[in-house]
C-alpha cells in the first residue's frame, strides 16, 4: 500500500516480534519465468505485429496440474503470427538477451522510454523500469529473471476468442517441461488402453466415436421398440389398470418419451438406471397424483426433482428400495380414494 509492502499471514503477529522470512524459491522462480515470458511475448506482438495486450493472467500450478497462463489481446492472432512470435521468443532466449531492472525517481526523463498504462494512484517513491535488451522497456513492480536464458523455452499453445476478446495461452520454462512430461504420461496410458502407437491414437478414437454413435442409435431404436411393445401390453389389459409401473435399468430419454406418448391418459410411473448411476424418475397422469407419488418416491429412492400438474421428473440416486416402489404407489392410490 503506497510505499509499504503488505504481507498476508496465517496467524497474528505481535508488533516488534522478530521473524524469519523464507522465500519459496521454486514457486518464486516459476513466477519470474512466467512474468518475464509474458513481457517478452507482449512486446513482440505489439512492436512487430501491432497486437496490443489489454491484460494477462498467470495461472497457478495446482494438484500436479500445470498452470496454463493467458494474455488478453485486442485482436486475433493467426497461426502464422503465433509461430513467428514463438520462434522469435526462443531465439532471444538462446541469445541470452539481458533483462535489466532500472530504478528511477519520478520525473526522470528515462521513464519516458518505458511502456506503461499508468501508475497506481497511491504510488510513491522510486519507479522500476524493466528492460529486455532492445526489445522492450516496461514499468513494472514484479519479479523478473536477469537473462532471457533463464526462461529456458516458451511455448504458445493456442488462442481462444470469447466476447470479442482474444486469449493467447502460453507456457514458459519449467512449465514447458512439466507439461510435456504429463502429456507423455497420458500418451503412454492411451497406448496401453488403445493397444496401438501414439501415431494411431486419433484414428482409433475417431473410429470408436463413430462406432459408439452407431451403437447408441441402434440401442435407442431398440429401446423405443421395447417401449412400444410394453405400452401395447398394458393397453390390452381390461379393465384399464389403476396405474402402470415400469422399471428398466437401461432406459434412455427416447424410451421414456415413447412410453409417455403411447400411454397418454394412464397414470404412468417409470424408473430407469441402476446402482452406481444417476437414474430417472418420471410420473405422468391426471390430477395431483403424479406430484404426490413423485415426492414420495423421491424420499424412497433419494431422488431430487419436482413438477406440477400432470408430470413429475426427478434424478434418482439410490435403488436399494426399488422393490418397494410398486406397493408404495398402490398405497398412495388407495389412500387418495378413501
Amino acid at each position: 500500500r503506497g510505499p509499504d509492502p503488505i504481507h498476508f499471514l496465517q496467524a497474528d503477529l505481535e508488533v516488534g516480534a522478530k521473524v524469519k522470512q523464507v522465500v519459496d524459491w521454486t514457486r518464486r522462480f516459476d513466477n519470474m519465468q512466467q512474468h518475464s515470458g509474458q513481457h517478452l511475448i507482449s512486446a513482440l506482438l505489439e512492436n512487430e505485429h501491432d497486437i496490443n495486450t489489454t491484460s494477462w493472467w498467470m495461472a497457478e500450478n495446482n494438484n500436479g496440474k500445470v498452470g496454463v497462463s493467458y494474455i488478453e489481446l485486442d485482436k486475433a492472432v493467426s497461426a502464422d503470427v503465433s509461430r513467428v512470435v514463438e520462434e522469435r521468443c526462443n531465439q532471444l532466449i538462446r541469445d541470452a538477451t539481458p533483462v535489466t531492472v532500472h530504478v528511477y525517481q519520478p520525473g526522470d526523463p528515462e521513464l519516458e522510454k518505458g511502456h506503461t498504462r499508468g501508475l497506481p494512484a497511491d504510488h510513491t517513491g522510486p519507479i522500476r523500469l524493466i528492460q529486455i535488451g532492445d526489445v522492450d522497456s516496461n514499468l513494472c513492480c514484479g519479479t523478473h529473471v536477469s537473462s532471457l536464458s533463464h526462461l529456458q523455452a516458451i511455448k504458445l499453445l493456442h488462442t481462444e476468442t470469447k466476447k470479442g476478446k482474444t486469449y493467447l495461452y502460453f507456457l514458459v520454462g519449467s512449465r514447458v517441461l512439466n507439461y510435456l512430461a504429463q502429456t507423455l504420461d497420458r500418451e503412454k496410458a492411451l497406448t496401453v488402453v488403445l493397444r496401438n502407437g501414439p501415431e494411431d491414437h486419433l484414428d482409433l478414437v475417431e473410429k470408436m466415436q463413430k462406432n459408439l454413435k452407431i451403437t447408441s442409435k441402434t440401442s435407442s431404436n431398440l429401446l423405443k421398440e421395447i417401449a412400444h411393445e410394453e405400452a401395447e401390453k398394458y393397453k390390452k389389459i381390461d379393465p384399464k389398470p389403476d396405474f402402470v409401473f415400469i422399471y428398466r435399468k437401461e432406459g434412455d430419454s427416447d424410451y421414456l418419451s415413447t412410453l409417455i406418448k403411447e400411454l397418454e391418459g394412464y397414470l404412468l410411473v417409470v424408473v430407469t438406471g441402476e446402482k452406481g448411476t444417476a437414474g430417472q424418475l418420471v410420473v405422468t397422469g391426471q390430477g395431483d397424483l403424479p406430484v404426490t407419488i413423485g415426492k414420495k418416491l423421491c424420499e424412497l429412492l433419494e431422488g431430487k426433482g419436482g413438477g406440477k400438474g400432470s408430470r413429475f421428473n426427478a434424478k434418482i440416486n439410490n435403488y436399494k428400495k426399488i422393490d418397494t416402489v410398486e406397493q408404495t404407489i398402490k398405497d398412495i392410490i388407495q389412500s387418495s380414494q378413501q
